[in-house]
């Protein structure tokens, strides 16, 4: 150990105590052997008188370090008390505010509870509605196919029966033209002539029989609005009834999310209430620590109390790590499932809107009302989204907050303790050598 500081640092205050105390000694063998010599011993006692001398100033110096030292602690002791009272006020503000919050929150809930009721009266009064006014149009749509096809029918089979008898007069007339232009093969002009009358003749009959036999054109009809209606509404109603089963369907499953989102957020409410419960454990940990260090000066207690620390912040802010980063993957797993059931609900309502466009205004107006709905719980949605991330960005800021407090404090302590064992072993080396150190009456302050 002497080598090494006198070869580091040979101006040092422990390399001049090793060369007085060898000086020392060689003298004192020097001395025995030559006793004789007064000229030597005169020597040797100016150099002694110079090495105490020096000695003095050294531990002057001590003094004044040591005294630096305690100083920069209690400064340190001071700053830690004045954080911590911050620590606190600032803990008490981040609770005020989320109590705020969480009252919000519950005046948000209770309202959009209320309006969801109400909405669903209006709607449940509207379908009631729209069910006794659809109810006698399916009635008549349900009749009139069947009068409309006996119709048809009837009407079919009267003009098969007269163009059977105009196919069966024509081919009598055929007949009979086919007789005449074998029995007059010399008279073309007058076979023609009678062709022309009797052409003349006939075209007159047969726009009579033609008149008389076929029935009037489509276009000629009255208009029935209740006559193709039936066939049409019944599917819309099929179609309907199927997307409101759907459409309950996924209500039931966003209502099911909503329950686990529900549980979600309580446990993390849990959580949070635990993480606070142990920051009160931690603080109250640091001023029962802190009021020891204050009652009591020893260097061993308080170096054990900041190891322990030291060893137990480490881990608490592992561990709160990690269960903030499950907790986010499972909000992440929870929110990817609400937004495919969110899709699929929006797509089902589109097809939903596309069936109900061409019905009455009832159905317009519950459409609408539907839109509003939806826009309503995608609003309430995203502000809930919003107040679940205000707890977890301020927990990880403040985990972040106290563990760069603990290395800061526990580099601190730990360049603390390399001078006090620096100078521990000097005193030490210097007790083993027989060397006699003054002890400094340090004055020090009573604190009540």
């Amino acid at each position: 150990l002497e080598q090494i500081l006198r070869s580091r640092n040979p101006n040092s205050l422990p390399a001049l105590i090793y060369a007085a105390a060898t000086s020392a000694s060689y003298e004192d063998v020097d001395a025995g052997k030559m006793s004789s010599s007064s000229r030597i011993t005169a020597l040797l006692e100016r150099r002694i008188q110079r090495l105490e001398a020096e000695l003095e100033n050294h531990d002057e110096e001590a003094k004044r370090s040591l005294q630096v030292m305690e100083q920069q602690f209690h400064r340190v002791k001071v700053q830690l008390t004045s954080r911590e009272q911050q620590l606190e006020a600032a803990a008490g503000s981040q609770s005020s505010v989320v109590q705020a919050l969480e009252e919000e929150l519950y005046r948000v809930k209770q309202s959009h509870k209320q309006k969801e009721k109400s909405l669903h009266e209006q709607i449940e009064s509207l379908q009631q509605q729209l069910k006794q006014k659809v109810k006698p149009f399916v009635l008549q749509a349900l009749l009139s196919p069947g009068r409309h096809q006996r119709q048809a029918e009837a009407a079919f089979g009267v003009r098969l029966e007269r163009l059977n008898q105009e196919l069966a007069k024509k081919t009598r007339t055929i007949q009979e033209l086919k007789k005449e232009r074998r029995n007059m093969p010399s008279v073309p002009n007058t076979r023609a002539e009678r062709r022309s009358t009797e052409s003349k003749h006939q075209q007159p009959g047969l726009l009579t029989a033609g008149g008389e036999t076929f029935p009037a054109a489509p276009c000629e009809k009255t208009y029935q609005p209740t006559v193709f209606t039936g066939s049409h509404i019944s599917e819309v109603l099929q179609e309907n009834e199927a997307l409101k089963k759907q459409v309950e369907l996924v209500l039931l499953q966003s209502e099911q999310e909503k329950e686990a989102l529900k549980a979600d957020a309580a446990q993390f409410e849990e959580q949070l209430s635990t993480t606070k419960a142990e920051h009160f454990r931690v603080l109250d940990h640091l001023r029962a620590t802190h009021a020891l260090e204050h009652s009591d000066s020893k260097v061993a207690e308080l170096t054990n109390k900041l190891s322990t620390q030291e060893v137990g912040l480490p881990h608490q802010a592992a561990s709160q790590l990690k269960e903030t980063q499950g907790c986010k993957e499972a909000l992440k797993i929870s929110r990817r499932r609400e937004d495919a059931l969110q899709t699929q609900l929006t797509k089902l309502l589109q097809e939903l809107k596309e069936a109900k466009e061409a019905s009455s205004s009832e159905v317009k107006l519950l459409c609408t009302l539907e839109r509003k709905i939806l826009n309503m719980e995608l609003r309430h949605q995203h502000r809930e989204k919003e107040l679940q991330q205000v707890p977890v960005r301020a927990q990880l800021s403040e985990l972040e907050h106290w563990r760069r407090l603990a290395q800061d404090k526990s580099r601190e302590m730990d360049a603390f303790r390399l001078e006090l064992d620096s100078i521990l072993d000097i005193l030490r080396h210097l007790q083993r050598q027989g060397a006699v150190l003054p002890t400094p009456e340090l004055a020090i302050p009573q604190r009540s």
